[in-house]
């Protein structure tokens, strides 16, 4: 017998010797089953690409992340709307201050109303169907 159980239910590896403490907490599933301690080394590391730990059987076993939800996607988009319209934001403000000191280039006018252009675009971008504007270069 292995130092370890196994959980299908939770995916997690629980030591024996501290299954006592478990069951008093009231944390100790039902379903746990016997796992060498090959099996807990090889499925407590890195999971292959693509994988993560779950079960098969009663036993671990790597298996497919699954895709992300609806919510989770737009909250995604959300975040990268965010990120996008910081770094604009950023650049902006380093190029219109260069303009108020009269200190722009020509290059750097035309960059400020690329970037301000992207800014306008980006903040109307529909984060349920985003269609993302190409960043200036």
């Amino acid at each position: 017998m292995g130092t370890y159980k196994f959980s299908a239910t939770t995916t997690a590896f629980y030591p024996v010797e501290m299954l006592d403490m478990y069951e008093q907490a009231g944390t100790l599933p039902a379903d746990l089953v016997d796992v060498t301690d090959a099996d807990y080394t090889a499925f407590t590391g890195q999971p292959p690409a693509g994988k993560m730990r779950g079960s098969k059987g009663k036993k671990p076993a790597w298996v497919d992340i699954p895709p992300p939800t609806q919510e989770e996607t737009r909250q995604g988009w959300v975040t990268n709307k965010t990120r996008l319209l910081e770094e604009a934001e950023a650049v902006i403000r380093v190029l219109e201050r260069a303009v108020k000191l009269d200190m722009a280039t020509d290059e750097e006018k035309a960059q400020l109303e690329a970037w301000e252009r992207y800014s306008v675009l980006l903040s109307r971008v529909d984060v349920d169907n985003p269609e993302w504007p190409d960043k200036p270069e």
